[in-house]
């Protein structure tokens, strides 16, 4: 199943307060492209920032200040509502950072002078593969979308399964291979902050060093790892009150002693909307039997009716609620939601019994439990 993730850059921040200790310098030489001009794209916390600078004789530089690593994309257009496939995404961290090469196809110029660079440089080497995988992966979803193909999407989901598996073995043993390593805590953020548990992060949080667990990636991991913990299997769902779309509020508590589907969706999330039909269907199979579903969609106040006329649409007759503040909403950090669609099942009693069940999974489930 592609998911969707929330829009934001993990790593992105901005400085507090600048000095000489957060400067960078990004100097660059092309061997080809001689003149020109460049555009020096870098994510905040108060979005993206664009610099430039002019080519001449191959040579190029940018300058500023990163309390705390960035996320910059080297392009020859300024990116701004514009798509390219020739740029260069790099990190930016307080430090001297050369760029090198011909200049003619920007994603195979060199970055050297930065050591999240070099580290990132090595994860990607490693990774390569798996990200082939998924490129081929994505594009055979592509066509089995197109078709309206399901049989072959809903085999395509377990290729996705594995191939998440496959990158996050790959991932924590370069964590643990490296635990002086930003990239590393990086890498967890970016792997494990969706569909994972507690048991996944704990043992690769626990290998970081005391200065990566002290950064704001690490600290991060660790309030990841107590959310996971909170909504972990066996443990009692949090409460969760929220308003229904004719704004009254409505607790998942009140549905205590049936078995309840926790169901994270959004009216602009494609596949959210291609799961339905499968909820709908478990639904009216379980529904008499004591079954209840609970969607809490990750809609904002702008897109309101886009909700209400989702749930007429998809013949969502269970209970809906929202407090409309999209990937804001209360439930995204308490429960750690950062991909829909994203489901947990609760028993009678509100324990938590299994989590992400799509498709066919979710039916085994209820067939097993009724």
């Amino acid at each position: 199943m592609k998911l969707f993730f929330i829009a934001a850059v993990l790593f992105a921040g901005t400085a507090t307060a600048q000095s000489t200790d957060s400067s960078f310098t990004v100097k660059g030489h092309f061997t080809s492209l001689k003149k020109g001009k460049l555009y020096l794209t870098v994510f905040g916390e108060n979005g993206p920032k664009v610099d430039s600078s002019n080519i001449i004789n191959g040579k190029f530089s940018f300058k500023g200040f990163a309390s705390i690593p960035k996320t910059a994309y080297l392009s020859t257009i300024n990116l701004d509502g514009q798509r390219t496939e020739n740029y260069l995404s790099f990190y930016l961290e307080p430090a001297k950072i050369l760029l090198s090469g011909t200049g003619d196809s920007l994603p195979l110029v060199k970055v050297s002078g930065s050591k999240l660079n070099e580290d990132d440089a090595r994860l990607k080497k490693q990774l390569k593969s798996v990200e082939i995988w998924d490129e081929s992966f994505g594009k055979a979803y592509e066509v089995a979308l197109k078709d309206k193909n399901k049989a072959a999407m809903d085999s395509l989901d377990g290729v996705e399964t594995k191939i998440t598996e496959t990158r996050r073995k790959i991932v924590g043993e370069f964590v643990k291979q490296n635990p002086s390593s930003l990239r590393g805590a990086m890498a967890i953020l970016q792997n494990f902050g969706y569909y994972a548990e507690a048991s996944d992060v704990e043992p690769l949080y626990l290998s970081l060093n005391d200065k990566v667990k002290n950064s704001k990636q690490g600290k991060d991991i660790k309030k990841m790892l107590e959310a996971y913990k909170k909504v972990a299997v066996g443990q009692i769902i949090p409460d969760i009150t929220q308003y229904d779309t004719t704004g009254k509020a409505i607790s998942l508590s009140s549905l205590r002693g049936k078995y309840v589907m926790v169901d994270f969706w959004a009216s602009w999330c494609g596949p959210c909307r291609r799961e339905n039909p499968n909820i709908v269907n478990a639904y009216s199979q379980y529904h008499d039997k004591g079954f209840e579903i609970f969607g809490v969609s990750y809609d904002n106040e702008k897109g309101k009716e886009k909700w209400k006329k989702a749930i007429i649409n998809d013949k969502l007759t269970w209970y809906q609620v929202s407090d409309l503040k999209g990937w804001g909403n209360q439930t995204s950090d308490e429960f750690y939601i950062k991909a829909i669609p994203s489901n947990m099942l609760i028993d009678k009693d509100g324990k938590i019994i299994a989590k992400n069940l799509f498709g066919k999974k979710l039916t085994d489930k209820l067939a097993e439990l009724m």
